[in-house]
């Protein structure tokens, strides 16, 4: 029989029954449903929707524009030069924040006010036309100052004026305009296109908190590790505004490295400037030399044909003539190099010196990375001062090196005179003038040589002046995404649903928690182990009038007895019942208010209907509750008057009829109705009725709170053990566990009463009981004529 009244969930069976606990729940989650999707759009319909702008640029290699730039390691295998860092740190720097809010106005907002909200406004946006002068330079503002202007009919509008949220004054204009009229606001405004009912604020705060504050909406990033992309982003609820703003940030950075990059031809153009003048007054003293000679010496035309007796002599000249050019370029050089210490220096002037050009190219590069440093940071930083001691050591190098290519050059022209002068002897014949001429001519030859030299590269300093690559290109123009990045409409749907079930599902399982009642007759068997028979489950009622069934009842309390006493029939025999004789059944529960009573009168009227002779006693002596489904007096004498007065052969005259059925009712409440249960003469009187009925039906006082009820096991048969669903507690399941391996009840059968009385717990009976039968948790002793059903 336990084989099959219980079978052991399986884990989905558990998920299954766990799930429609919940699910039963449904009004619960409707309403939360139903209340997440109404604030969710009330949400979404009134949120600031705030949407990405994101702008992508290439930082372009500064190292590859000059074209005295020597190969390095870096450049040969294509690697980049560029330090991102420092170009982010550039474009997060307050300076060029604050050249773009000074360009943009930035400090300067626009809103609209609505019904619910007010919305930040492009310029562009705020009125559909307008003029709006302001008579201050906005950026020395050091406050905050608020206007809210109002139009009405017939051109008249307001303006309300804040200054750091304290009411200053109120200005009303006609006309549409504040032009010429007398008024201390910071601006004019006139509406070329006047537009009534309208609501607008105009705030214009310090120059200082717009720059922090666009400063700290943007965001600088690496596109990827090996690559030189910078991704610019800023996250604002007006597109507009964002888009403007990148844009101008990046013509900043942009004009910003190309006049980095344009210091460097400027102080080459400079330089040549300086020393043209020079070169010029050299130029003509030489030429008047020449021609004061030609006339003191009656030479109108000279042609010195050395021929070059010597082709050794020619080559000799030529390389003197290199020699000194060069000299004179390197004192140029030194003079310029003396005059500024920690500025750029002329690049390719045509020093022949690879190791010059090599460090004065270093040099530059530090006196750029030195400037870029300064614009973001103090001359006492130590990124400053550890360039500025490298620009020292790179200084005191130029020189030296300047003065060992002068000596070098000094050898030169010294060996070249020394071999010039063993061909003295080839021209002892040529006339003295003309060796004076030649001289003179050489020299005019190197001054003429040195000054286009000088022109030649002021033309180069001044094309790349003017054509200057760009420190960046653009990959992508500041554009704005077409959804919203918050709030996003169906993330919030789905967050609101989720937690619609969510929320609910969590109290609920804290309900469960903390929950220590008996709701099922699987959780019941759990809770015993399956260690006892559960015969029955009879359902929640809710109708006093019918609580007794007869023979005619077909409603489900009547259906769920007769399916008790069927599965009784078939649980376990006890030893001692002897065949065709009286079964007597012992009805029971742990606590007064588990349904007991209902359940041992209704099952002796259905065993009555078998055409069985059945015996129903009241041995609930303290507190009886048969007469009032009987409809009887509590005073009507009973059991305990008829052992009291020792009257077991003549019990029947104690008995009442009740739908076929007889009943001895508890009769007057006894002092000692332990020792009255436990006697002889009760077990006498329980042999006697044997011998006149079938089934006697023995309704006892609850288990737990008295010993009455474990003093008539010896003379039962079976018990059937009332569990009250969602009213026993789980902790009770314990005591019926020791009551069977205690042996202190025999037989015990289990029956689930009240089943359905609360179907949120996720179970309700088969027949969707209607019915309710009232119960009262505890239990009271005495006489007291306050009693219910138990």
């Amino acid at each position: 029989m336990e084989n099959n009244l219980f079978v052991k969930d399986n884990d989905s069976e558990f998920l299954v029954r766990e799930f429609f606990k919940y699910l039963s729940f449904w009004p619960f989650y409707l309403i939360t449903i139903i209340l997440s999707i109404t604030i969710s759009f009330l949400f979404i319909r009134y949120a600031d929707y705030k949407y990405e702008t994101i702008a992508k640029i290439e930082v372009l290699d500064k190292s590859q524009d000059s074209e005295m730039a020597l190969p390095t390691s870096m450049t040969i295998f294509n690697r980049s030069m560029i330090n991102l860092e420092n170009e982010i740190g550039i474009l997060t720097s307050y300076t060029l924040h604050e050249k773009v809010v000074k360009e943009l106005n930035s400090n300067i907002n626009y809103y609209s006010i609505g019904n619910i909200k007010t919305n930040q406004k492009h310029s562009s946006e705020w009125f559909d036309d307008y003029d709006l002068n302001f008579k201050i330079d906005t950026d020395t503002l050091k406050v905050t100052y608020t206007n809210v202007i109002e139009t009405f009919e017939d051109g008249k509008f307001s303006v309300e004026v804040y200054k750091n949220d304290e009411f200053v004054n109120v200005y009303n204009f006609e006309n549409g305009t504040s032009k010429g009229l007398n008024h201390d606001m910071l601006f004019d405004l006139t509406f070329n296109k006047f537009q009534p009912n309208q609501k607008r604020v105009l705030k214009v705060k310090d120059l200082n908190s717009s720059v922090n504050y666009f400063k700290g909406l943007t965001k600088i990033s690496e596109i990827g590790q090996d690559s030189d992309l910078l991704k610019i982003s800023i996250i604002s609820p007006n597109k507009k505004i964002a888009q403007e703003y990148i844009n101008k940030l990046l013509f900043e950075f942009d004009l910003d490295g190309i006049r980095d990059r344009q210091l460097e031809y400027k102080r080459t153009m400079d330089f040549v400037d300086s020393r043209s003048s020079f070169i010029v007054s050299e130029l003509d003293k030489i030429e008047n030399r020449k021609l004061v000679f030609k006339q003191k010496n009656n030479l109108s035309s000279v042609d010195i044909d050395v021929q070059s007796n010597s082709l050794n002599l020619s080559n000799y000249e030529n390389e003197l003539f290199r020699a000194e050019s060069q000299r004179e370029l390197s004192y140029l050089l030194e003079s310029s190099v003396k005059e500024k210490k920690y500025e750029f220096l002329p690049l390719n002037i045509g020093v022949e010196n690879d190791n010059i050009n090599s460090i004065i190219a270093e040099f530059n590069l530090l006196v750029k990375e030195r400037d870029i440093l300064l614009s973001s940071a103090g001359k006492s930083n130590f990124l400053v001062k550890n360039i500025e001691n490298q620009l020292d050591k790179y200084y005191e190098n130029i020189l030296l090196s300047i003065e060992n290519f002068q000596q070098n050059l000094e050898t030169q022209i010294k060996n070249i005179e020394l071999k010039e002068s063993e061909f003295k002897n080839l021209f002892k014949n040529v006339p003295v003038n003309e060796k004076i001429l030649r001289s003179i001519n050489r020299e005019l030859n190197v001054k003429e040589a040195l000054f286009l030299l000088l022109l030649q590269k002021r033309e180069e300093a001044s094309i790349n002046f003017a054509v200057v690559k760009p420190s960046i290109k653009i990959i992508d123009s500041a554009r704005a995404a077409v959804l919203p990045i918050s709030p996003v409409p169906l993330k919030i749907y789905l967050i609101g649903l989720l937690s619609s079930i969510l929320i609910p599902s969590i109290i609920l399982l804290i309900i469960f928690l903390i929950d220590n009642k008996i709701h099922t007759k699987e959780q019941l068997s759990e809770l015993i182990y399956n260690k006892m028979p559960i015969i029955g489950e009879v359902p929640h009622i809710k109708d006093l009038s019918l609580q007794l069934i007869d023979s005619n009842t077909r409603n489900p309390l009547a259906e769920s007895i007769r399916m008790l006493i069927a599965n009784l029939n078939y649980s376990v025999i006890s030893d001692n019942i002897v065949p065709n004789k009286a079964t007597v059944i012992l009805v029971t529960s742990s606590v007064k208010g588990e349904g007991k009573t209902l359940i041992s009168a209704n099952v002796s009227s259905a065993l009555s209907m078998n055409n069985k002779k059945v015996l129903l006693i009241g041995a609930d002596l303290r507190n009886p509750q048969i007469h009032k489904i009987i409809g009887l007096q509590k005073s009507q004498h009973g059991l305990s008057d008829m052992l009291y007065k020792d009257e077991i052969s003549n019990f029947k005259k104690y008995t009442v009829m009740k739908n076929n059925f007889d009943i001895l009712l508890s009769g007057t409440i006894p002092p000692n109705p332990t020792e009255l249960l436990s006697s002889e003469k009760f077990k006498d009187f329980i042999n006697e009725a044997k011998k006149e009925y079938d089934y006697i039906i023995i309704d006892s006082a609850p288990c737990v709170l008295v010993s009455d009820t474990i003093s008539l096991a010896e003379v039962v048969d079976k018990t059937i053990y009332v569990v009250r669903a969602n009213f026993a507690r789980t902790d009770l399941a314990n005591f019926i566990l020791d009551c069977k391996n205690q042996n202190k009840l025999k037989n015990i059968n289990l029956v689930l009463n009240s089943v359905g009385s609360r179907s949120i717990y996720g179970y309700e009976y088969n027949y969707r009981y209607g019915y309710k039968y009232g119960y009262n948790y505890g239990y009271k002793y005495g006489y007291s004529d306050d009693s219910t059903t138990n």
